[in-house]
């Protein structure tokens, strides 16, 4: 047949089955969606059903597939509309296909069949109050050989005379049927669940379905055909799924399933049954432990002690990591979950728990790397890390110290964790290079894994931990084992934060650095470098040691600064040099003239790593802030600056010579120029990261003394004094790069940083800019210009950080002009959401710091403010959303100002108060999300305390022909209403909200977090 090309639908038969069998034949391509289409039609039409009869008497498998499919189509949209009569002829034309289907000389394939078990399922839930003993009746059919009608089950033999006449091919299609059953009625919802009582219709067939199971596996099971044997576990297993479902929500207990759990266990050992058992098992362990008793877990306590699991557990430790292989370790370890602190608490007396956690500590060290060819090492450093979490829980939760079993599950811990050393052992750099990506990032993942373990153990075992990693680096160091060494010095490096805290942290550290250590590294030119890396990250976490034990400064200082010099190394240099000297700043300031000489010499080099430069300019301005007098600072500064304006003035030129050239030249000399080009941005964009790191380490120390008793005075040194030079050079700076470059959104936001930097100190310097002068800057901006919000935010920022300057509120006045008009070119928030959020923060920023200058603009410029704020605060975008309900919040809140003032403030909410209300009640009225209800809740709450107008305008907003929900009645606002005036935006607000919000999305609709 000819497909329809006009969408018309089929008018024979042989035309439908020729559209199904080439919905199901592939390269059909763009013609599968109209076929569909136009199928799914007929299945919708009122001729459905007898098109199904039909189909299912096809000799095609597809076809009677689809004859099925329609039926659960039929099913879930006519339902309702059957009669009783209708139902129960429905059912018994079900089964009675189910029967010629499962007759040896039918022919049908097991998709068909299948599927027709799945319009079984389906039935049951439309019509589960009328064919409860589902299970029974369907094996009363089969062994009949005929539909018998469902009344006809009171006189049907008892179950398991039927059972013991059932054929091994049609209990494969029962075990279909029942599994489906309950895995469908597991999907439901809660709310549907309780409405049509799902729970207590399915239980009566929880004992038919054991008998059938108990019929084929098990000890006293009659001999029976794999395939049989294996639906039968996969049977069991999603009643078992069921159950956890039915226990959850009606703390039902499924008592009949229970006998079948030894059963489950015991066909651990059986070939055939292993991969489906040792999943169920694992699986009911990892979900449902209460599920088994405690014989249960007796008998896997002696089943991992027979020979069958040992040879198991050699096999998975020496390599092997085939499926069935890591099966079996993913199941050890939902065990050990299972009873987690039972075998912490017994390790020591219960020889059982004792050499099940030895087994589980040799799962950190199988053969081979871990992640890459050990696949079971992750999931079991995950088993440790809740072990260790479950000793830390009993030792905080107790008043009396460590437990008595405490010592003997530590020394589990500690071997675990020498394993683990072990693993993370980073193998020879050529075969780590030839691992696939996925394996590098989750090698290295696995790394951090370990060092969270490490964490949890320290807050038991204290820091005598690090004793192990001290004498594994010791012996590292002597033996010249790189590998193990960088292994150790990893692990020590995790435990920073925890140390810091400890009064005998340089007691240890000592026996670190000193004196192999830091003599290796200093001495020996063949390290690799991945031991220097690891020794960059432990002086940046240990860097305040220097500073307490600074006659190793020179050498850590060294192995820095020349491994600052490779490219490999330059960023962890970077960020050690910068730990390093702001930590020891007070010691290094007589050898500031070095460090600038030195500096000077790495930027002879050409190659030099960006990040070095800028990390070697924020440790050398961390030293020059700790110098004495302001005067002392100019020339150190000074040097500083002229190395950047160096890259700043190679930039400016090579972007003249860009211009001068740009429209003289064509073909590959302009792809030269535009080469030309980046690089003048690269070294704009360099010269303002280095200021932004001068900024930085300028910057007081947040751990500095606060004299409380100094007096208001504030120096004009840097600003009009013997320092304005250098003030005036650095902001000259920025705004020549800032303007050259303002299409690159890169050094725009880089510019912003430097700004911000000065906005953080308390105290006048050189990077505490007048306000004009960075206004000024800023100003020049455009809507075209990239990163535009990050220069609002920088505006903003402004504005907040100098409202003591004399000029703050004309500054602020003409800022506010100009984000305004930025809301006026853009016009909706979508239009430009990082924009959009950005201005409304700055305008809820000004709000708070300065209301009389907002109010203060004229009219048109307010609405124009207000109303772009209501468009985002109806939108769907999240982020202007929420920077919306913040604004309507501040400015909500607004109150007891100056008479002038709050006229004009109480005139605009005459205006805005209707449309901030309808604003609202749209978004609660169901078109929000619920994760936005919170955010929404604040302004309202704002509205309903401090507007006595507020319920005349919610009435109006919730009775509008534009409120978003049909489904709440006029009587369910007016009460929705009232608790809202009752509550005064008091706590029970949000409940109230969210209550009325599910109303209006309609009863039906089921939250899932």
């Amino acid at each position: 047949m000819a497909y329809q090309e006009d969408g018309t639908l089929p008018k024979s038969l042989e035309e439908v089955e020729s559209l199904i069998i080439q919905l199901y034949t592939p390269g059909v391509g763009s013609k599968v969606t109209r076929i569909q289409e136009t199928l799914h039609r007929l299945q919708l039409s009122a001729q459905g059903w007898s098109l199904a009869e039909s189909l299912l008497g096809s000799k095609e498998e597809s076809v009677r597939f689809f004859g099925a499919l329609t039926l659960i189509v039929k099913l879930n949209t006519d339902a309702k509309s059957l009669s009783e009569e209708d139902t129960q002829s429905v059912l018994q034309n079900i089964i009675n296909w189910l029967l010629q289907f499962t007759t040896p000389s039918h022919g049908a394939g097991p998709m068909a069949i299948r599927k027709l078990c799945s319009v079984l399922a389906g039935y049951f839930l439309q019509f589960s109050q009328s064919w409860t003993r589902c299970v029974k009746h369907l094996l009363y059919c089969f062994c009949l050989g005929q539909v018998a009608p469902y009344v006809a089950l009171d006189q049907a033999p008892a179950t398991d005379v039927l059972i013991q006449n059932i054929t091994t091919d049609r209990a494969v299609v029962i075990f279909w049927f029942t599994t489906t059953l309950v895995e469908d009625v597991g999907k439901m919802d809660s709310t549907t669940m309780k409405q049509h009582k799902y729970h207590q219709q399915v239980i009566p067939n929880v004992e038919d379905v054991v008998s059938l199971i108990q019929k084929f596996v098990g000890s006293n099971a009659a001999p029976a055909n794999s395939k049989v044997r294996q639906e039968a576990m996969r049977c069991f297993q999603a009643w078992v799924s069921y159950a956890h479902r039915a226990f959850i929500d009606n703390e039902l207990v499924l008592e009949p399933l229970k006998l079948l759990t030894k059963t489950a266990i015991m066909s651990l050992g059986d070939s055939d049954l292993y991969e489906i058992s040792v999943e169920l098992v694992s699986e009911m362990l990892s979900t449902f432990s209460r599920f088994l008793g405690q014989d249960d877990m007796d008998l896997l306590f002696s089943l991992f002690n027979s020979q069958w699991a040992q040879e198991r557990y050699q096999r998975l430790i020496g390599g092997d990591f085939d499926f069935d292989s890591i099966q079996f370790g993913m199941f050890m370890i939902a065990f050990g979950d299972s009873n987690v602190v039972k075998l912490a608490q017994k390790a020591g007396t219960d020889p059982q728990c004792g050499q099940f956690l030895s087994a589980l500590v040799g799962l950190l060290k199988a053969d081979g790397y871990a992640v890459h060819e050990d696949k079971i090492f992750v999931p079991a450093l995950e088993f440790w890390n809740t072990f260790v979490e479950s000793m830390v829980d009993v030792t905080y939760s107790s008043d009396h110290g460590h437990p008595p079993w405490f010592s003997t599950a530590s020394e589990y811990v500690m071997q675990g964790i020498h394993n683990c050393w072990q693993k993370i052992q980073f193998p020879p750099q050529e075969e780590f290079d030839s691992w696939d990506s996925a394996d590098c990032v989750a090698f290295k993942d696995a790394r951090r894994d370990v060092s969270d373990l490490l964490g949890s153990f320290f807050l038991i075992s204290d820091i005598q931990i690090l004793n192990l990693f001290i004498d594994l680096t010791q012996r590292s160091i002597i033996s010249r084992n790189w590998t193990e060494l960088e292994a150790s010095l990893y692990c020590i490096s995790r435990y920073a934060d925890s140390v810091s805290k400890h009064t005998e942290e340089d007691q240890y550290l000592s026996r670190v650095f000193e004196p192999s250590l830091v003599s290796l590294l200093t001495s020996q030119t063949d390290i690799p470098m991945r031991i220097t890396h690891a020794f960059l990250s432990l002086l940046r976490e240990y860097s305040e040691y220097f500073e307490r034990h600074s006659e190793l400064l020179p050498q850590v200082l060294n192995v820095v600064f020349t491994a600052a010099s490779s490219p490999m190394l330059a960023k962890n240099a970077s960020w050690a040099i910068i730990e390093l000297c702001s930590k020891c700043r007070n010691i290094l300031v007589p050898e500031l003239a070095v460090f600038l000489q030195q500096l000077s010499g790495m930027l002879t080099d050409p190659s030099l790593d960006s990040s070095v430069k800028e990390g070697c300019m924020q440790g050398i301005s961390s030293i020059i802030q700790a110098m004495a007098t302001d005067e002392s600072k100019i020339a150190p500064l000074e040097q500083l600056l002229h190395f950047i304006e160096r890259e700043a003035d190679q930039s400016v030129q090579l972007l003249r010579l860009y211009t001068s050239n740009q429209a003289t030249i064509a073909g590959q000399q302009h792809v030269d120029l535009e080469v030309q080009y980046s690089r003048a941005a690269e070294l704009a964009l360099v010269a303002l990261r280095c200021l932004e790191c001068v900024a930085k380490g300028l910057q007081v120390p947040t751990d500095a003394p606060f004299d409380l008793e100094q007096s208001d005075f504030r120096s004009t040194f840097w600003t009009t004094g013997g320092g304005s030079k250098v003030q005036h050079r650095v902001i000259t700076l920025i705004s020549v790069l800032y303007e050259a470059f303002l299409t690159q959104g890169d050094i725009v936001e880089a510019a912003c940083k430097v700004f911000r930097c000065g906005f953080r100190e308390l105290e006048p310097g050189p990077f505490v800019f007048p306000a004009s002068r960075v206004a000024e800057v800023l100003l020049k901006t455009a809507i075209q210009t990239p990163r535009l919000g990050a220069v609002i935010t920088s505006a903003a920022s402004l504005i907040t950080s100098h409202k003591y300057d004399e000029d703050i509120h004309n500054i602020a006045d003409v800022l506010t002009k100009w984000a305004i008009q930025i809301l006026q070119t853009i016009d909706l928030p979508s239009n430009d959401l990082d924009v959009a959020q950005c201005a409304i923060e700055y305008f809820n920023r000004l709000i708070i710091t300065y209301p009389g200058i907002f109010v203060g603009q004229e009219r048109e410029a307010l609405h124009t403010v207000f109303f772009f704020t209501l468009k985002a605060l109806r939108g769907s975008d999240p982020l202007p959303k929420h920077a919306a309900a913040d604004f309507w919040t501040t400015f909500a809140g607004v109150h007891n100002q100056r008479a002038p003032l709050q006229a004009s403030i109480d005139s605009l909410w005459q205006d805005l108060g209707p449309y901030l209300a309808a604003s609202l009640m749209h978004g609660i009225g169901g078109t929000a999300a619920r994760s936005e209800l919170d955010k929404l809740c604040d302004p309202l709450k704002k509205l309903v305390v401090g507007q006595v107008r507020c319920k005349n305008w919610l009435d109006l907003a919730l009775n509008a022909d534009d409120f978003p929900s049909s489904i709440v009645t006029v009587k369910e606002k007016a009460v929705f209403l009232q608790k809202l005036i009752s509550l005064r935006g008091a706590k029970g607000t949000a409940q109230v909200v969210r209550d009325f919000w599910t109303a209006c999305r309609g009863s039906k609709f089921d939250y899932v977090s």
